[in-house]
Protein backbone atom coordinates (compact mmCIF):
# COMPACT_ATOMS: atom_id res chain seq x y z
CA UNK A 1 0.00 0.00 0.00
CA UNK A 2 2.85 2.31 0.91
CA UNK A 3 4.52 1.56 -2.42
CA UNK A 4 1.32 2.50 -4.21
CA UNK A 5 1.16 5.89 -2.44
CA UNK A 6 4.82 6.57 -3.25
CA UNK A 7 4.20 5.75 -6.87
CA UNK A 8 1.18 8.06 -7.05
CA UNK A 9 3.06 10.89 -5.30
CA UNK A 10 6.04 10.61 -7.65
CA UNK A 11 3.72 10.49 -10.67
CA UNK A 12 1.83 13.63 -9.58
CA UNK A 13 5.10 15.48 -8.88
CA UNK A 14 6.48 14.63 -12.31
CA UNK A 15 3.20 15.72 -13.94
CA UNK A 16 3.19 19.09 -12.12
CA UNK A 17 6.83 19.77 -13.03
CA UNK A 18 6.15 18.97 -16.65
CA UNK A 19 3.26 21.44 -16.78
CA UNK A 20 5.41 24.13 -15.09
CA UNK A 21 8.19 23.68 -17.61
CA UNK A 22 5.74 23.90 -20.49
CA UNK A 23 4.31 27.18 -19.09
CA UNK A 24 7.77 28.71 -18.73
CA UNK A 25 8.68 27.73 -22.28
CA UNK A 26 5.43 29.18 -23.58
CA UNK A 27 6.06 32.41 -21.66
CA UNK A 28 9.54 32.68 -23.15
CA UNK A 29 8.15 32.17 -26.63
CA UNK A 30 5.44 34.83 -26.07
CA UNK A 31 7.98 37.25 -24.61
CA UNK A 32 10.25 36.77 -27.61
CA UNK A 33 7.32 37.28 -29.96
CA UNK A 34 6.31 40.49 -28.15
CA UNK A 35 9.85 41.83 -28.37
CA UNK A 36 9.99 41.04 -32.08
CA UNK A 37 6.61 42.77 -32.59
CA UNK A 38 7.76 45.90 -30.73
CA UNK A 39 10.99 45.96 -32.73
CA UNK A 40 9.08 45.62 -36.00
CA UNK A 41 6.65 48.35 -34.94
CA UNK A 42 9.51 50.71 -34.08
CA UNK A 43 11.21 50.02 -37.40
CA UNK A 44 7.90 50.59 -39.19
CA UNK A 45 7.38 53.91 -37.38
CA UNK A 46 10.92 54.98 -38.23
CA UNK A 47 10.40 54.18 -41.90
CA UNK A 48 7.06 55.99 -41.86
CA UNK A 49 8.65 59.03 -40.23
CA UNK A 50 11.34 59.10 -42.88
CA UNK A 51 8.73 58.78 -45.61
CA UNK A 52 6.64 61.60 -44.14
CA UNK A 53 9.68 63.83 -43.80
CA UNK A 54 10.60 63.28 -47.41
CA UNK A 55 7.01 63.89 -48.44
CA UNK A 56 6.94 67.23 -46.58
CA UNK A 57 10.16 68.28 -48.22
CA UNK A 58 8.73 67.40 -51.61
CA UNK A 59 5.42 69.14 -50.90
CA UNK A 60 7.07 72.26 -49.49
CA UNK A 61 9.39 72.70 -52.45
CA UNK A 62 8.51 75.27 -55.10
CA UNK A 63 9.45 74.62 -58.68
CA UNK A 64 9.57 77.24 -61.37
CA UNK A 65 10.24 80.96 -61.28
CA UNK A 66 8.40 83.14 -58.73
CA UNK A 67 8.38 86.92 -59.04
CA UNK A 68 6.63 90.02 -57.75
CA UNK A 69 5.22 92.61 -60.14
CA UNK A 70 4.49 96.20 -59.15
CA UNK A 71 2.70 99.10 -60.80
CA UNK A 72 2.34 102.74 -59.77
CA UNK A 73 0.10 105.54 -60.96
CA UNK A 74 0.22 109.16 -59.79
CA UNK A 75 -3.02 111.07 -59.77
CA UNK A 76 -4.54 114.24 -58.32
CA UNK A 77 -6.87 113.85 -55.33
CA UNK A 78 -10.49 114.86 -55.82
CA UNK A 79 -11.74 114.79 -52.21
CA UNK A 80 -10.42 115.68 -48.78
CA UNK A 81 -11.41 113.89 -45.57
CA UNK A 82 -11.18 116.19 -42.57
CA UNK A 83 -11.46 115.53 -38.85
CA UNK A 84 -12.30 118.55 -36.70
CA UNK A 85 -12.99 118.86 -33.01
CA UNK A 86 -14.44 121.28 -30.48
CA UNK A 87 -13.16 121.36 -26.92
CA UNK A 88 -14.18 123.44 -23.92
CA UNK A 89 -12.99 123.48 -20.30
CA UNK A 90 -15.09 124.93 -17.48
CA UNK A 91 -15.38 124.46 -13.74
CA UNK A 92 -19.02 123.50 -14.23
CA UNK A 93 -19.56 120.52 -16.53
CA UNK A 94 -22.89 121.83 -17.85
CA UNK A 95 -21.19 125.04 -18.99
CA UNK A 96 -18.60 123.01 -20.97
CA UNK A 97 -21.35 120.93 -22.55
CA UNK A 98 -23.28 124.08 -23.47
CA UNK A 99 -20.24 125.79 -25.03
CA UNK A 100 -19.39 122.74 -27.12
CA UNK A 101 -22.99 122.34 -28.23
CA UNK A 102 -23.22 125.96 -29.42
CA UNK A 103 -19.91 125.73 -31.30
CA UNK A 104 -21.00 122.44 -32.85
CA UNK A 105 -24.13 124.09 -34.23
CA UNK A 106 -21.98 126.86 -35.71
CA UNK A 107 -19.68 124.30 -37.32
CA UNK A 108 -22.54 122.34 -38.85
CA UNK A 109 -24.03 125.57 -40.23
CA UNK A 110 -20.70 126.57 -41.80
CA UNK A 111 -20.20 123.15 -43.36
CA UNK A 112 -23.76 123.10 -44.74
CA UNK A 113 -23.27 126.54 -46.30
CA UNK A 114 -20.14 125.15 -47.96
CA UNK A 115 -22.19 122.47 -49.69
CA UNK A 116 -21.26 119.60 -47.39
CA UNK A 117 -24.19 117.21 -46.98
CA UNK A 118 -25.32 116.33 -43.47
CA UNK A 119 -25.21 112.60 -44.23
CA UNK A 120 -21.46 112.99 -44.91
CA UNK A 121 -20.85 114.49 -41.47
CA UNK A 122 -20.52 112.03 -38.59
CA UNK A 123 -19.46 112.23 -34.96
CA UNK A 124 -16.33 110.20 -34.28
CA UNK A 125 -15.78 110.97 -30.59
CA UNK A 126 -17.59 112.68 -27.71
CA UNK A 127 -16.01 112.71 -24.25
CA UNK A 128 -16.38 114.41 -20.87
CA UNK A 129 -13.27 114.25 -18.70
CA UNK A 130 -12.55 115.79 -15.29
CA UNK A 131 -9.44 117.96 -15.09
CA UNK A 132 -7.12 117.87 -12.08
CA UNK A 133 -4.29 120.01 -10.75
CA UNK A 134 -1.60 117.86 -9.18
CA UNK A 135 0.55 119.13 -6.29
CA UNK A 136 2.74 117.57 -3.65
CA UNK A 137 -0.27 117.52 -1.34
CA UNK A 138 -2.42 115.57 -3.81
CA UNK A 139 -4.85 116.40 -6.61
CA UNK A 140 -7.49 119.09 -6.94
CA UNK A 141 -10.43 119.08 -9.36
CA UNK A 142 -10.16 122.19 -11.54
CA UNK A 143 -12.94 121.62 -14.07
CA UNK A 144 -14.29 119.47 -16.88
CA UNK A 145 -13.20 119.16 -20.50
CA UNK A 146 -15.84 118.30 -23.07
CA UNK A 147 -14.67 117.19 -26.55
CA UNK A 148 -16.77 116.63 -29.65
CA UNK A 149 -14.95 115.40 -32.79
CA UNK A 150 -16.49 114.86 -36.20
CA UNK A 151 -15.34 113.92 -39.70
CA UNK A 152 -16.64 114.87 -43.13
CA UNK A 153 -15.80 114.74 -46.84
CA UNK A 154 -15.12 117.96 -48.75
CA UNK A 155 -14.93 118.03 -52.55
CA UNK A 156 -13.96 121.64 -53.21
CA UNK A 157 -10.23 121.21 -52.70
CA UNK A 158 -9.42 124.75 -53.85
CA UNK A 159 -11.48 126.16 -50.96
CA UNK A 160 -9.96 124.20 -48.06
CA UNK A 161 -7.96 127.19 -46.86
CA UNK A 162 -11.04 129.42 -46.92
CA UNK A 163 -13.01 126.82 -44.96
CA UNK A 164 -10.36 126.71 -42.26
CA UNK A 165 -10.28 130.51 -42.12
CA UNK A 166 -14.06 130.67 -41.76
CA UNK A 167 -14.22 128.29 -38.82
CA UNK A 168 -11.09 129.73 -37.16
CA UNK A 169 -11.98 133.41 -36.71
CA UNK A 170 -14.79 135.91 -37.28
CA UNK A 171 -18.24 136.36 -35.72
CA UNK A 172 -19.47 132.88 -36.75
CA UNK A 173 -16.21 131.04 -36.11
CA UNK A 174 -15.39 128.40 -33.51
CA UNK A 175 -12.37 130.38 -32.38
CA UNK A 176 -10.07 129.00 -29.69
CA UNK A 177 -12.26 125.95 -29.11
CA UNK A 178 -11.46 124.59 -32.59
CA UNK A 179 -9.20 121.55 -32.97
CA UNK A 180 -7.96 120.27 -36.36
CA UNK A 181 -7.25 116.58 -35.95
CA UNK A 182 -6.38 115.45 -39.50
CA UNK A 183 -6.62 116.42 -43.16
CA UNK A 184 -6.38 113.52 -45.64
CA UNK A 185 -6.50 113.82 -49.42
CA UNK A 186 -7.99 110.92 -51.35
CA UNK A 187 -9.86 109.88 -54.50
CA UNK A 188 -13.57 109.13 -54.46
CA UNK A 189 -13.56 106.22 -56.94
CA UNK A 190 -10.20 104.43 -56.89
CA UNK A 191 -11.62 101.41 -58.77
CA UNK A 192 -11.24 103.21 -62.11
CA UNK A 193 -7.46 102.86 -61.74
CA UNK A 194 -7.37 99.18 -60.76
CA UNK A 195 -7.54 97.66 -64.25
CA UNK A 196 -4.60 99.69 -65.51
CA UNK A 197 -2.62 99.04 -62.33
CA UNK A 198 -3.30 95.31 -62.59
CA UNK A 199 -2.27 95.23 -66.26
CA UNK A 200 0.99 97.06 -65.56
CA UNK A 201 1.80 94.91 -62.53
CA UNK A 202 1.40 91.67 -64.50
CA UNK A 203 3.53 93.08 -67.32
CA UNK A 204 6.22 93.94 -64.77
CA UNK A 205 6.12 90.41 -63.34
CA UNK A 206 6.44 88.86 -66.81
CA UNK A 207 9.39 91.09 -67.61
CA UNK A 208 11.21 90.03 -64.45
CA UNK A 209 10.50 86.35 -65.09
CA UNK A 210 11.78 86.64 -68.68
CA UNK A 211 15.00 88.24 -67.44
CA UNK A 212 15.57 85.54 -64.82
CA UNK A 213 14.98 82.78 -67.38
CA UNK A 214 17.34 84.47 -69.84
CA UNK A 215 20.10 84.91 -67.25
CA UNK A 216 19.70 81.31 -66.07
CA UNK A 217 19.70 80.01 -69.67
CA UNK A 218 16.35 78.24 -69.30
CA UNK A 219 13.04 78.41 -71.16
CA UNK A 220 10.17 80.13 -69.38
CA UNK A 221 6.82 78.33 -69.36
CA UNK A 222 3.25 79.42 -68.72
CA UNK A 223 2.03 81.07 -65.50
CA UNK A 224 1.07 78.50 -62.86
CA UNK A 225 0.15 80.88 -60.05
CA UNK A 226 -1.17 84.47 -59.78
CA UNK A 227 -2.24 86.45 -56.72
CA UNK A 228 -2.72 90.16 -56.20
CA UNK A 229 -2.44 92.60 -53.32
CA UNK A 230 -4.87 95.31 -54.26
CA UNK A 231 -4.42 98.65 -52.48
CA UNK A 232 -6.77 99.43 -49.60
CA UNK A 233 -5.60 102.94 -48.72
CA UNK A 234 -5.82 105.70 -51.31
CA UNK A 235 -5.26 108.60 -48.92
CA UNK A 236 -2.45 111.06 -48.39
CA UNK A 237 -2.23 112.67 -44.98
CA UNK A 238 -1.18 116.27 -44.75
CA UNK A 239 2.03 116.91 -42.82
CA UNK A 240 1.96 117.86 -39.15
CA UNK A 241 3.64 121.16 -40.03
CA UNK A 242 0.80 122.17 -42.36
CA UNK A 243 -1.81 121.11 -39.80
CA UNK A 244 -0.02 123.26 -37.24
CA UNK A 245 -0.21 126.26 -39.55
CA UNK A 246 -3.90 125.64 -40.10
CA UNK A 247 -4.52 125.48 -36.35
CA UNK A 248 -2.83 128.83 -35.86
CA UNK A 249 -4.51 130.51 -38.82
CA UNK A 250 -5.23 134.15 -37.96
CA UNK A 251 -5.47 135.77 -41.40
CA UNK A 252 -7.53 134.81 -44.48
CA UNK A 253 -4.55 133.28 -46.26
CA UNK A 254 -4.38 129.68 -45.10
CA UNK A 255 -3.10 127.54 -48.00
CA UNK A 256 -3.43 123.75 -48.04
CA UNK A 257 -1.86 121.97 -51.02
CA UNK A 258 -3.16 118.55 -52.03
CA UNK A 259 -0.20 117.47 -54.16
CA UNK A 260 -0.52 114.08 -55.84
CA UNK A 261 -1.37 110.58 -54.71
CA UNK A 262 0.74 107.56 -55.61
CA UNK A 263 -1.37 104.43 -56.15
CA UNK A 264 0.54 101.15 -55.88
CA UNK A 265 -0.55 97.68 -56.98
CA UNK A 266 1.30 94.35 -56.50
CA UNK A 267 0.94 90.85 -57.95
CA UNK A 268 2.77 87.60 -57.20
CA UNK A 269 3.26 85.19 -60.10
CA UNK A 270 4.78 81.76 -60.58
CA UNK A 271 5.96 80.44 -63.96
CA UNK A 272 6.81 76.89 -64.99
CA UNK A 273 10.14 75.96 -66.54
CA UNK A 274 10.08 74.17 -69.89
CA UNK A 275 12.27 71.04 -69.66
Amino acid sequence: MIKIFKFLFISIFIFVMSISCMDNEQAKIESQNNQNSIKSLNESNTDMSRTQSNTNIINNGQTGIWVNGQAKIMTTPDIVEMSLGIESINKIVSESVKAVSLDHEKLISILSNRGIKKNEIKTTRYTINPQYKYTKDGSELTGYKVSHYLSFTYRNLDKIGELIDTISYGPESIGNNLRINSINFSIENPMVFESKLRENAIADAKRKADELANFANITLGSPIYISENSPTNFTKQISEADIGLARMASTPSTEISSGQLTLTFNVNMGFSIVQ
